[in-house]
């Protein structure tokens, strides 16, 4: 599924809490960034507890911080069918995708 953000910073709420979208340099959402886009787009858990500092990454990525802002308004890809049903990923992807004003871009 295509989604874009109405605008940036985004908030939702999930079934496992409150959720901000949010563009990090790629090695702080733990994955390297040599040869490739160095800035990457995650959804972060907003509330303190234990899932506080957990990063569900996007695939929006750049090479900068404004290109990355730039992919979630423009349109990117979640599939929150590749995680398993009962996952934290998958509730807070499906949550992303059907959130106010989240455009569906392949509807």
């Amino acid at each position: 599924m295509n989604i874009k953000l109405p605008h940036m910073p985004y908030r939702f709420d999930s079934p496992d809490g409150r959720m901000e979208v949010t563009v990090r340099g790629r090695s702080s959402l733990g994955t390297s960034g040599e040869n490739g886009p160095q800035f990457g787009a995650a959804v972060t858990f907003l509330q303190p507890g234990p899932l506080a500092l957990k990063r569900i990454p996007l695939s929006a990525q750049a090479s900068s911080h404004s290109g990355v802002m730039r992919v979630l308004v423009e349109g990117f890809k979640v599939t929150p069918s590749s995680h398993e049903a009962d996952s934290v990923e998958f509730r807070v992807l499906t949550a992303l995708t059907t959130a106010d004003g989240v455009i569906d871009l392949t509807g």
